[in-house]
């Protein structure tokens, strides 16, 4: 069956890299599995996709593909998690998680949904909770 020209779908940013001036090249945790996919003009200071495509954030984004990677043309938080990102211990633990998914997960790969699910339950559990290794230790 051929993939959609243009599809919706929930993520965790796992990593996010730069590319030329503006761009910067996403790797996604989806409920599909782990994409990377390609923001355009992210990175200017106009830029409206910006605060929604941050580290460890889950948003709702329409996808576009694209001839080698995908294009996302639209973002909406869904969760920041911000204290993640004004605590090193918890934003430690949170890079640690998303290395370790991002190793095991498989690009295109349809039977992440669960590996999406604890990792979710992981990030809320970093910024509620005091007992951070206890979290980690079960995911």
């Amino acid at each position: 069956m051929p993939q959609e020209r243009l599809y919706r779908t929930e993520a965790i940013v796992l990593r996010q890299m730069d590319y030329g001036e503006a761009d910067r090249i996403l790797t996604l945790l989806t409920p599909g599995g782990k994409r990377s996919a390609i923001a355009k003009g992210v990175r200017r200071a106009t830029s409206r996709k910006a605060g929604h495509l941050g580290l460890f954030t889950r948003s709702n984004l329409l996808v576009a593909a694209g001839r080698n990677l995908e294009v996302i043309t639209q973002a909406e938080v869904a969760e920041s998690f911000e204290a993640l990102h004004g605590d090193l211990m918890r934003f430690t633990y949170a890079c640690y998680a998303a290395e370790l998914v991002e190793r095991f997960a498989q690009e295109d790969d349809d039977d992440e949904g669960a590996l999406f699910g604890l990792l979710l339950g992981l990030l809320r559990w970093l910024v509620v909770e005091s007992d951070l290794a206890l979290g980690v230790r079960f995911f």
